[in-house]
């Protein structure tokens, strides 16, 4: 098993999503001790929310927690389209 480079913990993708001037989203797809989880922390109001889904691996993760996102968007009634994702590398 030598060259397999495991994921540390912590590592994984963020993404910001704003919607209009009243919700600022960051979705998270990051490795935990457990395995890969998809996770939103809501930047205005500094707080989790309580969405954590366990995923099969790093792009399930994503995947959660764009749609997480997308229902939200769809939720406050925004008429504008979902805007493109640009997931950075967290470390």
């Amino acid at each position: 098993m030598s060259g397999v480079a495991f994921p540390r913990e912590g590592q994984g993708f963020q993404a910001e999503v704003k919607i209009k001037q009243r919700h600022h989203i960051v979705l998270i797809a990051t490795h935990t001790t457990v395995g890969p989880v998809a996770a939103i922390y809501d930047a205005k109001t500094k707080k989790w929310w309580n969405s954590r889904q366990w995923a099969e691996d790093i792009d399930d993760a994503k995947a959660k927690a764009e749609a997480t996102a997308r229902n939200w968007y769809k939720y406050l009634g925004v008429r504008d389209s979902f805007p493109a994702l640009v997931w950075m590398e967290t470390s």
